[in-house]
This record gives C-alpha cells, structure tokens and sequence, in this order.
C-alpha cells in the first residue's frame, strides 16, 4: 500500500511516529513512498558526485570517481547504520506532510532530536573531511578506492540532506495529522514495517 499524495506539483509524504524498544519514537515512511519521492527529487548530491568527477583537475576528478564507486555501495550501508535518516532525506523533496501519531507535538519533538544528532555528526564529519582532503595529494596516488577516505565524506552529505529535511518538517504549514492505529494493525498494512524496526534495534553502531 503506498501511503503518497501528490497535490499540485508537491508529492505529499506520509509518515508515522512509531515507538520504540529503546522508548523514543522513531519517524518511519514506507518503503514505496520512500522510492517514489526519492524518485521525483533532484538529487544534488549524486549531481555533485558527478560534477567532481568530471573536473579536468586530477585530484578533484579521482576523488569524484572513487567517491561515485563506493556511493551506490554506502547507500545499502546506510539503511543499516540509521534507518530513519533516509526518511529525513526523503523529507527535503517536500514540504507537504501527513503524520501518523498519537500525540502531534511529537512529531516536532522529534525532529528537533534528530536535528541536535545530524548537525553534531556533520561538524565532526566536516573537520575528518577537511583533514583527509589536506592528505589528498599523498594519497592520491594510491590504486584503488579507499573506503576510510570516502566514508567521512559521505556521511557529510548525508547529514546535511538530513538536516534539510528536519528543516522541512519544522517549517511546514502543511502537516495533516491523523491518528496513529494499533501497532499490530500497522504491521499488517505496511509489510516494511517489521524489517525497519528489526533494524533500528540491530543497527551497525559507526562514528558518524
């Protein structure tokens, strides 16, 4: 069942507050809708991989390469490491909303954690990248992708689409609230939601 609108040229994104082992609610979007606004969007930063690598300089256009290599593979790591960052993401493609929960104001509270969390994360991934790009000449040479060099920046652009999606849950004027069913009722309607909450509780624990 894909739970997404579309209204004028705005897909309208359904999420749900969903509680937790851990005892925080956690922002969770099914899977179809996820695919489907992901699909509609402009991803700037698969444009920005791009971009790097196709500059004449040689540094810029091999780190461009290496990163766009190892993109597609980080993204099947990231799901494991924060499940709910990718609805964040998604999050940023709109600004139309249609929040599943019990309590509204959680929705926001929500959001503002997740906000403290990704602009800490993307300080620190910020100053790794800016050491690892001073290194870059001496290792520039070096054959072959290098995955310690990447992951830095990677989770830099991660967290700061992230951020942008917080940024537009908390800035909407159009967030439709509705009643948040039973949890086993939810697992009968959105077959996705049992493998995001196995995920959330074994999650891979990386820095960043």
């Amino acid at each position: 069942m894909i739970k997404l609108r579309s209204t004028s040229t705005m897909l309208r994104l359904d999420l749900y507050i969903i509680p937790t082992r851990t005892g925080r609610p956690a922002l969770f979007s099914p899977h179809e809708s996820l695919v489907i606004i992901e699909g509609g969007s402009t991803d700037r930063v698969r444009q920005f991989i791009d971009w790097l690598a196709r500059r004449p300089n040689r540094i810029a256009g091999w780190l461009g390469r290496g990163i766009r290599s190892l993109h597609d593979h980080y993204l099947k790591l990231e799901d494991r490491i924060d499940p709910v960052e990718r609805v964040l993401k998604a999050m940023a493609s709109t600004t139309r909303f249609v929040v599943h929960t019990r309590v509204p104001e959680e929705f926001h509270r929500a959001l503002r954690r997740q906000r403290w969390k990704h602009v800490f994360w993307f300080s620190i991934d910020f100053v790794i990248t800016g050491v690892v790009i001073v290194f870059t000449p001496f290792l520039a040479p070096i054959p072959g992708p290098n995955v310690f060099l990447y992951y830095p920046f990677l989770r830099l652009l991660s967290h700061y689409r992230a951020i942008l999606g917080i940024l537009s849950g908390l800035g909407s004027n159009e967030v439709e609230f509705k009643d948040l069913p039973e949890l086993s009722l939810l697992e009968d309607s959105l077959p996705d939601l049992a493998k995001f909450l196995d995920r959330m509780q074994h999650r891979i624990h990386l820095p960043g």
